[in-house]
C-alpha cells in the first residue's frame, strides 16, 4: 500500500504541474494575441489621423 501512494503521488503532482503550465502558457498567448489586437487598431486610427490632417492641410492650403 505504501509502495502504491509512493507511485501515485508524483504522478498527481506531474499532472497538476503540466496543467498548471499549459493554463499559464494559454494566458500568455491570449495576452499577446490581446497586444497585438490593440496595435492593429492603434495603427488604423494613426492613418485616419494622418489622412484627417491632410485634409485639413488641404482646406487650409485652398483659403
Amino acid at each position: 500500500m505504501k509502495r502504491v501512494i509512493q507511485l501515485t503521488l508524483p504522478i498527481i503532482f506531474l499532472f497538476f504541474t503540466a496543467c498548471s503550465s499549459k493554463s499559464q502558457t494559454e494566458v500568455i498567448n491570449s495576452g499577446s494575441k490581446d497586444i497585438s489586437d490593440l496595435l492593429k487598431t492603434l495603427i488604423q486610427k494613426e492613418k485616419e489621423i494622418n489622412d484627417l490632417t491632410q485634409k485639413l492641410e488641404d482646406c487650409k492650403n485652398k483659403s
